[in-house]
């Protein structure tokens, strides 16, 4: 690796911006994000990213090799980088979440991983994708004293309450709007229930589709209506909107939101369903 550097990209990098995915460029420079690249005679040909969470935890967001230059240990050259970078800055631990589909190479990048010091890879969560045109419109007749709005529709006061219970902590981070990169307020949903707000749906654009980014029922109104009133209008919306090809999909969620997204949702055959893993990098 005599012939190979590494350096911290920015924004202002653009040779190594075909690296990065799309939704991360804009994003490059801030401060809890992470990128180091990998340059080769003078050329750029890898970039890997990190993200932090908090409190000295990253999640490893991104791991690009150019094609031409692979099978030479450049990964594992970028990677220890990267996690160098990191420990410089105090990080605690670093987290990779995948499934496969996600990884070009599979066991390749696997190995790459606990090479350079991850955790053997465990069953983490689920992930599923569908079609919008695949999925069934979901009519539930809502009690008189049960609302549903968009994000734009919905009033100032009811958002003024959504907003002090983040302020308050009272909501997880999967629920919160502010963390979205490019949150989706027609698609996303809020449901209230005699005045009080019930329940959040929260869609953002990924690419050419849509990622189902959080749904959350706030305690005192769990098995009710709330779940399905708001994935109805979401689903309604999109059909409204969208193509019946664009994609919908989600991540990192238990085996009791995938059950809920399949009954709610009617993924049906055709819709695609992996467990994702985990591995886990100490300092």
């Amino acid at each position: 690796m005599d012939q190979v550097t590494l350096r911290l990209v920015g924004p202002e990098d653009h040779a190594f911006l075909q690296y990065v995915p799309g939704n991360y460029r804009p994003q490059l420079g801030r401060e809890e994000l992470l990128c180091v690249g990998a340059v080769y005679r003078g050329k750029a040909c890898a970039a890997a990213l990190a993200e932090e969470t908090g409190e000295g935890r990253y999640y490893l967001r991104y791991l690009f090799v150019d094609p031409a230059a692979r099978l030479c240990g450049l990964g594992s050259y970028l990677l220890r980088g990267l996690l160098g970078q990191i420990r410089d800055r105090g990080g605690r631990e670093v987290k990779a979440v995948y499934s496969p589909s996600m990884l070009e190479g599979g066991r390749q990048t696997l190995g790459l991983l606990e090479r350079v010091g991850f955790s053997r890879p465990e069953p983490f969560a689920t992930a599923f994708s569908t079609r919008l045109g695949d999925i069934q419109p979901l009519d539930l007749p809502l009690s008189p004293e049960i609302a549903v709005y968009s994000g734009p529709d919905l009033p100032d006061p009811l958002w003024d309450d959504y907003l002090a219970l983040l302020a308050l902590e009272e909501l997880p981070d999967f629920a919160d709007v502010r963390l979205l990169d490019r949150p989706w307020p027609e698609l996303s949903s809020f449901c209230v229930e005699n005045g009080r707000l019930s329940g959040i749906f929260l869609v953002d654009r990924r690419g050419e589709g849509c990622h189902l980014a959080g749904l959350y029922v706030l305690p005192g109104f769990r098995g009710g209506r709330t779940a399905a009133a708001l994935i109805g209008r979401s689903i309604r919306a999109a059909k409204a909107l969208l193509p019946p090809e664009t994609p919908v999909w989600t991540s990192a969620i238990d085996r009791n939101a995938y059950s809920m997204c399949d009954k709610l949702l009617r993924l049906g055959d055709r819709a695609e369903k992996e467990t994702e893993f985990c591995s886990v990098y100490t300092f």
